[in-house]
């Protein structure tokens, strides 16, 4: 088959066949490449949202993999699925069209995407030491606001809560990333302990990690969002 005959089979027809040449690669078989690095084109410079989709289900479980065996994981405190969504976040932002055009085929681009799994990481640890240098004064400064501007910040940040929750209703995709999203936020809940709340829901906290973080991929995505919270 011809790059032109490739490119002319449709989004399903070429994450069906990166499925089957990828399962005959770990099976130590003849495989294809092409068809995956052909979803990875197409997830880049069409900057196509359902081939980015594709291609996360298609290696969420190889990157997991990466993430899990990093050998700094252990003094993150977070599970391996904390970094999961931020790797591919980070391949999405950096990974331009021009980018694109230096990778030649699909061990490329798997290479840079392991590159984002581990910067992730080592990113996460990197900001929890300057997170804890800065504690002491983060605490003092909050102790300095007076009364009367504590009172107004909170129905200020009530108000805007309310606004944000309305929007945010209509951005779920399920019932799991609402519930994610209510109990952690809303509740104040810790991931095992929204799973204790909707157990009929949530089968583990990897669920509620995958939940969470499913919402928040597609928010940091979203010129909507930006431009009604910016930086929230």
């Amino acid at each position: 088959m011809t790059n032109t005959n490739l490119q002319s089979l449709t989004l399903a027809g070429v994450r069906h066949r990166c499925a089957q040449e990828t399962d005959r690669f770990f099976s130590r078989q003849e495989h294809d490449p092409r068809f995956c690095f052909e979803l990875f084109r197409r997830a880049v410079l069409q900057r196509d949202e359902l081939a980015w989709e594709f291609v996360y289900l298609q290696y969420r479980p190889l990157v997991a993999r990466w993430i899990e065996r990093h050998p700094a994981l252990p003094l993150c405190g977070e599970e391996a699925q904390f970094f999961l969504n931020r790797a591919f976040e980070k391949m999405w932002q950096g990974l331009t069209p021009e980018k694109f055009a230096a990778f030649d085929d699909l061990k490329s681009v798997l290479r840079y995407l392991q590159m984002c799994a581990h910067s992730v990481v080592i990113d996460f640890l990197r900001r929890k030491e300057q997170k804890a240098l800065q504690d002491a004064v983060d605490e003092a400064d909050m102790v300095l606001v007076s009364e009367e501007t504590a009172v107004e910040d909170q129905l200020t940040t009530e108000l805007e809560r309310k606004k944000l929750w309305g929007w945010l209703e209509g951005q779920f995709n399920n019932e799991k990333e609402r519930l994610a999203i209510y109990g952690i936020f809303v509740l104040d809940l810790k991931p095992g302990e929204v799973v204790a709340e909707y157990g009929r829901v949530f089968q583990d906290v990897k669920e509620v990690y995958r939940a969470k973080e499913n919402v928040f991929a597609r928010l940091r995505r979203s010129d909507e969002f930006k431009e009604m919270w910016g930086d929230a």
